[in-house]
C-alpha cells in the first residue's frame, strides 16, 4: 500500500495533499478504473473492502448503476486505515452525509472514519480521518454537521464535527453504552436529528439518547426489545423506529418491530409481526417510509413488511426476493434494490407496487469476503 495515507501522515489530514482521489488497485481483483462514458449522471453504489493492512488497508470501492441494475465498477479509492479482514456483521459501516456529497467510511482496526466528497462521475476525494473515540467502531452516522460513531470494541459512542473541509472530534467526550448492552450493530439518527438509537443483538436491547442542539448526547435510556435480537433498522413516514429482530419473534424465527420514539427518548412498541425466514438482520426502508425490507441472513431471502399508519406493520412477502448465500447488507434507490452477499452484490428492480423483480445475484461479483456496508447516492448532472 503506498504510504500516501493517513495511518502515515497522521491523522487531521490536510485536504491539500489529496486535491486528487487517492484510487488504488485492491488486492481483491476489483480494480480502478474511470468512470464510464456517459456516467457522470446517476447512481452510484460503495462498499468498503475492510482489508488489514497486510492485505492492502481498506478502501471504498465503488459501482456506477447501468441499465438493468448491473454495477460497473469505478474504482477502489484508500481511506488510509486498515480493516479487520473478515466482515463485521454490522450495518451502517459506511453512509452517506452532507445531503449526498461526502461519505463516511469506518476503518475498524484502525479506529478511525474516512471522510471523502463524492465528486462528479461518483469518483471519491479522501478529505480527512479522524479516531472514532473508541474500539472497533463498525457503524456511523450524520444529521447536519452531527457525526456519531458506534465503537462495538468498547460500547461507546464518539462524537465527530463533519464540515465541507474536515472531520474532527468534537467538544463532547465518548459517552458509553448501558451497563447491559451486548454487541451493538447498528447506530442512527432518528428523523429529525432529535435522538439517537443503538440496537444492541446479543442483549436484546436498545439504547436511545436524546441530542441536544449542541450536539451532546444526553438522558441514555435503556429498553428491552420486544423481539430478539434487534439488528439492522430505519424509519417510517412519521419517524416510528423499523426494527429488525434477527433472532426470534411470534409466529416464526424472524420478526420486525415498530416503536413510537417518545419526546423523552423512550421507546414504545406499536407491533411486533413474525415472519417464517432465518437471522433477518438487515433493514432498509423506502423513501417514502411505507415499505421495510429485511435481509435474512440465514436463508439467503428478503421478506418485506407494508407500514400503515401510526407505524403499524403488515407482512407483505415471505420472501420477496431469493439472493443467494447469505446477504449482510441492503439499501435502496433509482428504482434499485441492492444486496451485499458474500463476495458479490444482488439486484433487483423495485416495481411500482414496492415488489421486488427478478434477481440478478451478480450484478457486481470479485468482491473480498470481508467486504462490509453498502451505501447508494445519486449524483447530479
Amino acid at each position: 500500500m503506498a504510504d500516501l495515507s493517513i495511518k502515515h501522515l497522521g491523522i487531521g489530514l490536510a485536504s491539500s495533499l489529496l486535491a486528487g482521489a487517492i484510487s488504488v488497485t485492491a488486492a481483491t481483483g476489483v480494480g480502478a478504473s474511470t468512470a464510464p462514458t456517459g456516467a457522470s449522471a446517476g447512481w452510484y453504489v460503495y462498499t468498503e473492502s475492510n482489508q488489514t493492512s497486510a492485505g492492502g488497508g481498506n478502501a471504498v470501492l465503488g459501482y456506477w448503476v447501468a441499465s438493468g441494475g448491473s454495477l460497473t465498477p469505478i474504482g477502489s479509492f484508500a481511506t488510509g486505515g486498515d480493516g479487520t479482514g473478515a466482515g463485521l456483521g454490522s450495518q451502517g459501516a459506511i453512509t452517506v452525509a452532507d445531503g449526498g456529497r461526502a461519505l463516511l467510511v469506518v476503518n475498524a482496526d484502525s479506529n478511525t472514519v474516512s471522510y471523502f466528497r463524492i465528486l462528479d462521475g461518483g469518483t471519491l476525494r479522501l478529505v480527512d480521518a479522524a479516531p472514532s473515540g473508541g474500539t472497533g467502531p463498525v457503524s456511523v452516522t450524520a444529521h447536519a454537521g452531527w457525526v456519531e460513531v458506534l465503537n462495538q470494541g468498547n460500547n461507546t459512542v464518539g462524537s465527530l464535527l463533519l464540515t465541507s473541509r474536515s472531520l474532527v472530534p468534537s467538544s463532547h467526550a465518548a459517552v458509553s453504552l448501558s451497563s447491559a448492552a451486548a454487541t451493538p450493530e447498528q447506530i442512527g439518527f432518528t428523523p429529525s436529528g432529535a435522538h439517537l438509537i443503538v440496537t444492541e443483538k446479543v442483549s436484546s436491547s436498545i439504547d436511545t439518547f436524546t441530542v441536544t442542539s449542541g450536539g451532546q448526547l444526553t438522558g441514555l435510556r435503556h429498553t428491552a426489545s420486544t423481539g430478539t435480537a434487534p439488528y439492522g433498522f430505519g424509519f417510517s413516514s412519521g419517524g416510528d423506529a423499523i426494527v429488525s429482530d434477527a433472532g426470534g419473534g411470534a409466529g416464526g424465527v424472524s420478526a420486525a418491530t415498530s416503536y413510537r420514539v417518545g419526546a423523552a427518548g423512550a421507546l414504545h412498541p406499536i407491533s411486533e409481526v413474525g415472519e417464517s425466514q432465518a437471522a433477518a438482520c438487515w433493514l432498509t426502508v423506502n423513501a417514502t417510509g411505507t415499505r421495510a425490507y429485511l435481509a435474512n441472513a440465514g436463508s439467503g431471502t428478503v421478506s418485506s413488511y407494508n407500514i400503515g399508519p401510526g407505524g403499524r406493520l403488515h407482512l407483505r412477502s415471505d420472501v420477496a426476493a431469493t439472493v443467494g448465500v447469505h446477504p449482510i447488507d441492503e439499501v435502496l434507490g433509482g428504482g434499485w434494490f441492492f444486496v451485499l452477499t458474500t463476495s458479490a452484490i444482488a439486484s433487483a428492480p423495485v416495481t411500482s407496487s414496492g415488489d421486488l423483480g427478478s434477481v440478478n445475484e451478480s450484478a457486481a461479483s470479485g468482491l473480498p469476503a470481508a467486504a462490509s456496508g453498502l451505501a447508494i447516492v445519486a449524483v447530479p448532472a
